[in-house]
C-alpha cells in the first residue's frame, strides 16, 4: 500500500512496473505538489513550505518542542482543535512535505541526511519485460487456438523475462483501439478463443497465462529511485535548497529541502523536511487518473540523518521545585519518573519516525512498528516453584509446616528485593529519590501486610479454608483446561464414557503433565494478592480499621481473573468452617458493566463454584463445607432482562411456548433449532462440557433433541444431560432472577446496571440480609475492569455504592472491596469517590523501573506488535477497504507456505475495531461488495505463474456470510453463541465447491466488526489481527482493544489514523515513542458522583434503596405507607 513491489513483473522492487497509476496503488507515502486554488484556509496553510526565519534566543528543550508544535499545526494544515471557525477539510490530506526533528549535541556542526523517493514515468512498451516460465511463454504459440497471436514474432524470451521488440502499432483507447495490433490481442485473448472446443472441454494453456501478456501491453507506469546524499550544516535555511534529479525526463518535478535550527539550553533542535516544488496543480484537476500529477508527485518520500551526536529528544531530568501537595500530581510525577530510561530520539511531520538500537540513524517512516515486550510471570529462581504449585498447596499437597515455611520464603525473596530497590535509590538525585522512597513506602507496607497474613495460616480454621480454596482453584483449572471435560463444548454422544471423572480420587492422581502439557501453578502476583487478602477475610474489623480498597493492575491477559477467584474461594470456604449456623447466602458479589464481560466471566467463574460444590459433597469436606441439602454453593446470574428471564413463567414461554419454544422446535426434529431459545447464557456443562442442547438417538434408533432446562412451579432447574456428570440432576447454576430472590447464590454474579433494581424488587433484600438480624451479608465485593465505571456511569454508580456498602454492613462490620484493571489513572481519587473516601492499595506495586514489580518482569521477547498507518491523498474509507483487502491476501500467504500452513488458523480471522455504530454500519454494506471485490483483483494481480485462480477463491467468495458482529446491536442472549461461532477454528476440510467451480469455505468467522464490546473480557487465542479504524477516546481503551490479540501467540495490531484529526495525526507522528510506553499515557479517570445532576437523577432511587431492603416491613409495594422518618433514622 506503500510500495515499491506491488506486482508480479519479476525486477527489482526499486525499478518497480505497475499496471495501475501509481496514485491509484498507493496510499501513503506520497507527497504532492501544491494547489494553484486554495478553497479552505487550513489548506492554504498547508501549501506554506517555506523555511521560518531563525531563532537567535536559546530555549528551554520543553519551550523548543511547544513551538516546534504550534509551528506543525500550522504547516499541517490540522485546524486548531479549539478553534469553532476553521474546519478540518473533510476531503483527502494531500501533504506538499514531510520532516524529521532530532536533538543534536552543540558541538555537531554538520549531519549527513539522505532523500529517498520514488518518481514514476510511462515507458516505451519495448523498454520493458516480464518474468515468466518457459511454458508460459510458449502457450502462447500453442497449436489449435483458433484465432492465434498476430504479432508474434516480435513477441521475444530471453533469460527468463518476456518482453516486446518494438512498441505495439494502434491506438490503446476505444473506438480506436478495435483497429490495430490491440484489436487484434484482444480477439486472442478472449475466453472464447482460449477455450478447447473438444469433448473433454477445458482451455488452452494460454488462458492461465494471458494475465502475463496483457500486463506487457497495457498502459504501465516504470518506477526510477533516487538516494541523494547531502552533508548539511545545522543552520537555518532562509529558502528550499535544490536537489539535482538529473535526467530531463523528470522536467515536471522539482524537489528541495530545508533546515530550521532551534537553539535550546543542552542541545540544538533541528529540524528537516523535504518539500516538493514541483509547478502548482490545479485543484480541479487532483485525480488520481492525471498523468500529470503521477509525475510530479514523490513516492515512498524518506529521509535518514546520521550523526553520532543524536541525544534524546526531551530532557526527562526531574524539577527539583515541588509546588503546594495539595495541587501537585504526584501520580503523573511517578509514572513520568519509573518510565524515566525510556528515551525518544526524534518526532516525525506528516510522517512517522524510528531509529536504529544505537540512535546513531534516524528515519522518517509511513509504517512505524513497535514491538510490546512481554510480562515474565515466573520467578529466575526455581527454588520458589514449590510455593507457587497449586497441588502442594491444596488438599493433597505438602505439610502444613512446610506450606508455611515455603510461603515464609516467598515473602522474603520480596523483602530481599526491595532491599535491592533501596539500594539503587541511593543512587539517585535529591528530586528522585524523594519520588523512588514513596515507591519503596509502598512495596513495604505490603510486604509487611504478607508477612503477617502468613502467619494466619497457623490457625487451623484458616490453614484448612486455604487447603479448600486451593484444592478448588485446582480442580477448576484442569476443568479448564482438559479437552476432555469442560475445555471444549460436545454432543452427549460424543462424551468419552470411559472417563470415570465423578470421584475425588480422578483429581488426586490427576497427572496434569500429562494430560494437560503443564503443571497448574500461580503467578507470583495472584499468590501474593491471595495471601494479601486473607485478613481481611478472617478478621472482619479489620476491614474497618483498613478501610482500603485492594486493586489487581496488572496487563491485559496477565491472570487478574484467577487471583480474585482464589480469594472468592478462600472467603466461601471459611465462612463456612468459621460459622456452624446462618452461613448461608450470598458471601460475594462479583459486579462487571459490560454484557460481552459479564457472559465470558460467568463461565469462568461457573467452573469454580462447580469445583466447590463438588468438593462440598465429597466425605472428606462435608464437615467443612456443610454437605446436606439446601447448603447447596451456587453462582446466580443477575442481569438484565434482554439476558435471562426475570420469572419463571417468562422461562417457561422460552422452553413450552405452544407456538416458539425450545419444546416447539425440538418437536421439528432435524428442522428445529432449539438454540433460538436459549436466554439463559448456558450453553454448555461447566464440569464436563456437556452441550446444554444436544442431539442423541433414543431406543427406536431416532435422532431427538435434549435440553438441559426444567420448569417448575416455584422453582427453574439447569442440568447436564450427559448421566455421567456429577451434576446430571441440577447445576449449581441459576440465571432466573424470581429464584434467585427466594434462594440467594453463593456467588452473585451480576453487572452494575442491575443493581438499580433493588429499588424496585420487594425480595432482593434477601441477597443482603439486611432487614434481619440473622444470616450474614456479603462478605466481600469484586469489581472488575475498574477503569470502565468512568464518566455518567461511574458518577452514578458512585453515588449509589454508599446505599449498597450500608446493605452489605451488619453490626458496624461492611464487606472487603477488591477490584481489578490493566489500566490504572487518578486511582486515588476515583476509589475515594466510588467507594465512600477510602485508600487504595494497588498491587503489585510499581518497583522504581516500570519493567520490574518483583511479581512481573518485563520480557525480552515480544508477541504483539503494533503497525501505524496513515494514508496520504485517500479517504479514511478507502484506505481501510484496501487495508482490510491486503490482510485477507496475506492470510493466504499463511495457508499456501508450507513451513506456515500449520498456523492458518491464528491469522484466519481479522477483527476490525470501529469507535462508533456508525462506522460499523459503513463497512458492513461494503464487506459483501468492495471488500470482496478488492481482495479478488489483488489476488489475481498477485498470483504467481501457473496457478489456478479458482483453487483459492475461498479466500474472498462468500465473505459476507461469515462475518460477525460484536456490538450492543447484538442480542444479549446471542452474545455467546457469537463467541462461539468466533471461536471455531479453520479446517480445510470445511472447503466446499459450489457454482462456477468456485471454493467456499464453511463455518469459520473471516471478519469480526467490533466496538468497546470487545475491550474486555475476551480471550480468544485464535484471534492475532485487529485493525483500529482510528484512536479510541481515550488510551485504556486503546490498549485494552489491542491487548485482544496476541495473547497465546504472535498477534499484529494494526492502527489507521486519519490525518485529518488533530489527535491521531499526532500520534502517528509519535508512534514509537507513544507504544514504548503507552501505559504512561493513560488518562485521568473523571467521576462526579456529587454535582448536582448526578444527586437529582438517582438521591431518590439511593434512598428507595436503602429503605425498601434495611427497614423490616417495608420492602413490599404496599408497605411504604408504613413509612415513619424517626425509624429510618434509628435504622441507619
Amino acid at each position: 500500500m506503500i510500495g515499491p513491489g506491488s506486482d508480479t513483473w519479476g525486477v527489482e522492487d526499486k525499478e518497480e512496473i505497475i499496471s495501475d497509476y501509481p496514485l491509484q496503488r498507493y496510499f501513503s507515502g506520497i507527497i504532492f505538489p501544491d494547489k494553484t486554488i486554495c478553497k479552505t484556509i487550513d489548506e492554504k496553510e498547508n501549501a506554506d513550505s517555506e523555511s521560518e526565519a531563525s531563532i537567535e534566543s536559546e530555549e528551554t528543550n520543553e519551550e523548543v518542542i511547544e513551538k516546534q508544535k504550534e509551528e506543525d499545526t500550522k504547516l499541517s494544515g490540522i485546524a486548531n482543535p479549539n478553534d469553532d471557525v476553521i474546519k478540518i477539510s473533510q476531503n483527502n490530506f494531500f501533504p506538499t512535505n514531510i520532516g524529521l526533528s532530532v536533538a543534536l549535541q552543540k558541538d555537531i556542526k554538520t549531519i549527513d541526511v539522505t532523500f529517498s523517493f520514488g518518481l514514476y514515468y510511462q515507458p516505451k512498451q519495448s523498454k520493458i519485460k516480464i518474468k515468466i516460465n518457459q511454458a508460459g511463454y510458449d502457450s502462447f504459440f500453442e497449436e489449435g487456438i483458433p484465432t492465434p497471436l498476430a504479432w508474434r514474432d516480435i513477441l521475444k524470451y530471453e533469460e527468463g523475462y518476456m518482453f516486446l521488440e518494438r512498441d505495439l502499432k494502434g491506438e490503446q483507447s476505444k473506438p480506436e483501439r478495435e483497429n490495430g495490433e490491440y484489436g487484434q490481442f484482444d480477439k486472442f485473448k478472449h475466453f472464447s478463443n482460449l477455450k478447447r472446443q473438444t469433448e473433454e472441454g477445458g482451455y488452452f494453456s494460454a488462458y492461465y497465462y494471458i494475465n502475463y501478456l496483457e500486463k506487457l501491453v497495457s498502459r504501465v507506469w516504470k518506477r526510477k529511485d533516487f538516494q541523494i546524499t547531502e552533508k548539511i550544516a545545522i543552520e537555518n535555511t532562509s529558502k528550499p535548497i535544490i536537489l539535482n534529479l538529473g535526467d530531463g525526463i523528470y522536467k515536471d518535478t522539482k524537489v528541495g529541502y530545508n533546515i530550521k535550527v532551534y537553539p535550546a539550553s543542552n542541545s540544538n533542535y533541528v529540524k528537516v523536511q523535504v518539500v516538493n516544488l514541483s509547478e502548482k496543480h490545479p485543484s480541479n484537476r487532483f485525480s488520481n487518473k492525471s498523468e500529470l500529477l503521477n509525475k510530479k508527485c514523490l513516492f515512498q518520500t524518506e529521509i535518514s540523518i546520521k550523526s553520532t551526536g543524536i541525544t534524546e529528544y526531551k530532557d526527562h531530568t526531574l524539577s527539583t521545585y515541588y509546588p503546594d501537595a495539595e495541587l501537585e500530581d504526584k501520580e503523573a510525577e511517578e509514572i513520568e519518573f519509573i518510565y524515566r530510561n525510556v528515551n525518544s530520539y526524534a518526532v516525525g511531520h506528516n510522517c512517522s519516525a524510528k531509529w536504529n538500537e544505537n540512535h546513531s540513524v534516524i528515519q522518517t517512516t509511513f509504517l512505524p512498528e513497535q514491538n510490546i515486550k512481554d510480562v515474565i510471570n515466573e520467578f529466575d529462581d526455581n527454588s520458589l516453584d514449590d510455593c507457587l504449585d497449586i497441588k502442594n498447596l491444596s488438599n493433597w499437597g505438602l505439610p502444613k509446616e512446610t506450606i508455611i515455611s515455603n510461603l515464609k520464603r516467598f515473602v522474603k525473596s520480596y523483602k530481599e528485593w526491595i532491599e535491592k530497590q533501596e539500594t539503587e535509590v541511593n543512587k539517585l538525585t535529591r528530586a528522585e529519590s524523594e519520588i523512588a522512597n514513596r515507591l519503596v513506602d509502598r512495596q513495604k507496607e505490603n510486604f509487611n501486610r504478607l508477612n503477617s497474613n502468613v502467619d494466619l495460616l497457623n490457625d487451623d480454621k484458616v490453614f484448612r479454608a486455604f487447603q479448600i480454596a486451593n484444592t478448588a482453584m485446582l480442580i477448576q483449572l484442569i476443568v479448564s483446561n482438559d479437552k476432555r471435560l469442560g475445555k471444549v463444548e460436545k454432543e452427549i454422544s460424543e462424551f468419552d464414557t470411559e472417563l470415570d471423572f465423578d470421584n475425588l480420587e480422578f483429581f488426586k492422581t490427576y497427572d496434569s503433565k500429562k494430560q494437560l502439557g503443564f503443571i497448574p501453578k500461580y503467578r507470583p502476583f495472584q499468590l501474593a494478592f491471595f495471601i494479601l487478602s486473607l485478613e481481611e477475610m478472617v478478621d472482619p474489623e479489620k476491614r474497618q480499621q483498613k478501610n482500603t480498597v485492594d486493586l489487581i493492575w496488572f496487563p491485559t491477559g496477565g491472570g487478574k481473573t484467577e487471583a480474585y477467584l482464589a480469594v472468592t474461594a478462600f472467603t466461601i470456604a471459611y465462612r463456612r468452617i468459621k460459622n456452624d449456623l446462618n452461613f448461608g447466602g450470598t458471601s460475594v458479589i462479583m459486579r462487571y458493566t459490560l454484557r460481552l464481560l459479564t457472559a465470558q466471566q460467568f463461565e469462568r467463574a461457573s467452573r469454580l463454584i462447580t469445583s466447590l460444590e463438588f468438593l462440598r459433597k465429597q466425605k472428606e469436606f462435608k464437615n467443612d463445607l456443610k454437605d446436606g441439602e439446601g447448603n447447596e454453593i451456587t453462582i446466580g446470574l443477575w442481569v438484565g432482562q434482554a439476558s435471562t428471564p426475570n420469572t419463571i413463567q417468562e422461562a417457561n414461554k422460552l422452553l413450552d411456548g405452544e407456538k416458539y419454544g425450545m419444546e416447539a422446535e425440538a418437536q421439528k426434529g432435524n428442522n428445529g433449532d432449539p438454540h433460538k431459545y436459549n436466554e439463559f447464557q448456558i450453553s454448555s456443562c461447566p464440569w464436563c462440557g456437556t452441550k446444554s442442547i444436544s442431539k442423541f438417538k433414543n431406543t427406536n434408533g431416532k435422532e431427538v433433541w435434549k435440553y438441559g432446562f426444567k420448569s417448575k412451579r416455584s422453582d427453574f432447574i439447569i442440568h447436564c444431560l450427559n448421566q455421567k456428570c456429577t451434576f446430571h440432576k441440577r447445576l449449581p447454576i441459576q440465571v432466573v432472577d424470581e429464584v434467585l430472590y427466594q434462594n440467594p447464590p453463593t456467588l452473585l454474579f451480576g453487572t452494575v446496571d442491575k443493581f438499580a433494581m433493588l429499588a424496585w424488587q420487594d425480595n432482593a433484600h434477601n441477597f443482603f440480609k439486611a432487614n434481619t438480624d440473622e444470616g450474614l451479608p456479603p462478605d466481600l465485593i469484586i469489581q472488575d475492569e475498574l477503569h470502565l465505571l468512568n464518566g455518567p456511569l461511574g458518577s452514578v454508580t458512585g453515588l449509589f455504592e454508599s446505599t449498597i456498602e450500608l446493605l452489605c454492613t451488619k453490626n458496624g462490620i461492611g464487606p472487603k472491596i477488591i477490584s481489578s484493571t490493566a489500566t490504572t489513572r487518578n486511582t486515588d481519587l476515583q476509589i475515594k469517590r466510588l467507594y465512600g473516601n477510602r485508600k487504595v492499595n494497588v498491587f503489585p506495586p510499581s518497583g522504581i523501573n516500570y519493567d520490574d514489580s518483583f511479581f512481573a518482569k518485563e520480557s525480552k521477547e515480544s508477541k504483539r506488535r503494533y503497525i501505524g498507518f496513515m494514508p496520504t491523498g485517500k479517504t479514511a474509507i478507502d484506505t481501510q477497504l484496501q487495508l482490510l483487502a491486503h490482510l485477507l491476501v496475506s492470510r493466504l500467504e499463511v495457508f499456501k507456505n508450507l513451513e506456515t500452513k500449520s498456523r492458518t488458523d491464528n491469522y484466519w480471522t481479522i477483527v476490525s475495531y470501529y469507535n462508533s455504530l456508525k462506522d460499523v454500519g459503513k463497512i458492513y454494506n461494503k464487506v459483501g461488495d468492495e471488500v470482496s471485490n478488492f481482495t479478488s483483483t489483488l489476488q489475481y494481480r498477485l498470483s504467481q505463474l501457473f496457478q489456478p485462480f479458482d483453487e483459492y477463491s475461498f479466500n474472498f467468495y462468500g465473505i459476507p456470510s461469515r462475518t460477525e458482529e460484536l456490538t450492543s446491536r447484538v442480542e444479549s442472549a446471542k452474545i455467546k453463541s457469537v463467541l462461539k461461532e468466533i471461536e471455531k477454528p479453520f479446517d480445510e476440510s470445511k472447503l466446499v465447491t459450489r457454482e462456477k467451480g468456485l471454493k467456499y469455505l464453511t463455518d469459520v468467522v473471516d471478519f469480526v466488526l467490533a466496538t468497546n464490546m470487545i475491550s474486555v473480557g475476551i480471550d480468544i487465542s485464535r484471534l492475532n489481527i485487529m485493525v483500529l479504524n482510528g484512536m479510541p477516546k481515550n488510551i485504556a481503551e486503546y490498549i485494552q482493544a489491542s491487548s485482544r490479540v496476541g495473547r497465546k501467540t504472535k498477534g499484529l495490531a494494526i492502527t489507521l489514523l486519519d490525518p485529518n484529526r488533530a489527535r491521531e495525526k499526532s500520534y502517528f507522528e509519535h508512534f514509537i515513542n507513544f507504544h514504548s510506553a503507552f501505559y504512561k499515557c493513560v488518562e485521568p479517570i473523571s467521576i462526579t458522583p456529587f454535582t448536582e445532576n448526578t444527586i437529582d437523577k438517582m438521591l431518590t432511587t439511593a434512598f428507595v434503596t436503602y429503605i425498601r431492603n434495611k427497614i423490616p416491613a417495608m420492602a413490599k409495594d404496599d408497605e411504604a405507607r408504613y413509612f415513619e422518618k424517626e425509624k429510618s433514622r434509628r435504622v441507619y
